[in-house]
């Protein structure tokens, strides 16, 4: 390909970077990116406190003093991994808040005025390769390019991505997994305080307990270990979806965003060279 039958395409790149140096110093991407976080990090932190309280609710049920009771040894058998499994939801829920919490310190620092002139420099610099520059220069150049790319548009393009295509695919089970343990926590709760208002009087705790809920929910030991055992499933369910939200999405993203910038930019020194006599 002639140099001059290369012109139009030179030129057409060289625009598009100069365009791309401008678009850098909008603030729009970045106000729709902080409030999609914000929005994010409402239920991730909502989640957080949902498990803090199913732990407390499940801890004062531990607390009940055993008797001889089979059935009570058998809740009482089946509290302790419930407990730990909530507990380690807990961990999860509070990585997945620091995780977005993360990526808005990362947005905000790509947004400083001086990550925006240093990606502006290296447009114009890249520019210049591209009409006057030589080989050496121009990947030079091209590599400057991509890392302050990467920088300022990077994480901002992952965390939007990663939020939208959450909310998309599993916003509605996120949201219905949400609810089912807000009622378990609402269940361990009621019976935690019935232990409580309870604990000093005559009787065995475990059988007024068991007296109180009989008429609500039959029998009162099958049914909360039943509700212990869907419990189970949902916290497992929900720690997955904020995994897969907060954290391997963000992660799959930045590494698409890389090779993706690798790719668009890699042609440029080859395709575009300027001969020494030009």
């Amino acid at each position: 390909m002639s140099l001059s039958s290369r012109m139009p395409h030179r030129r057409w790149a060289v625009a598009a970077l100069l365009i791309l140096a401008l678009v850098s110093w909008l603030g729009v991407t970045h106000d729709v990116a902080m409030a999609t976080l914000d929005d994010a990090l409402s239920t991730a932190f909502k989640s957080f406190a949902l498990a803090k309280a199913l732990n407390a609710a499940i801890s004062v049920m531990q607390s009940i003093t055993a008797d001889a009771m089979v059935f009570q040894v058998q809740f009482g058998q089946a509290l302790d991994p419930a407990n730990d499994l909530v507990e380690r939801f807990s961990w999860i829920m509070f990585a997945s808040t620091a995780s977005l919490a993360m990526q808005k310190v990362l947005i905000q620092m790509a947004g400083h005025a001086v990550i925006k002139a240093i990606f502006s420099l290296s447009c114009l610099l890249l520019a210049v390769s591209l009409v006057w520059g030589r080989g050496v220069w121009l990947e030079w150049a091209r590599r400057a390019f991509l890392l302050m790319a990467f920088l300022r548009f990077a994480v901002l393009i992952a965390a939007l991505a990663s939020t939208w295509m959450g909310d998309a695919l599993i916003g509605d089970q996120r949201e219905g997994l949400y609810t089912a343990l807000d009622q378990d926590r609402a269940v361990f709760q009621d019976v935690a305080e019935t232990q409580a208002g309870i604990r000093e009087e005559d009787d065995g705790v475990w059988q007024q307990l068991k007296d109180k809920w009989e008429s609500a929910v039959g029998h009162p030991v099958r049914d909360l270990l039943t509700r212990l055992d869907s419990m189970t499933e949902n916290v497992v369910a929900l720690s997955a979806v904020f995994i897969v939200q907060t954290i391997l999405f963000p992660l799959g993203f930045l590494y698409l965003s890389w090779r993706l910038l690798g790719t668009l930019t890699a042609p440029l020194a080859g395709r575009y060279p300027v001969p020494r006599g030009a």
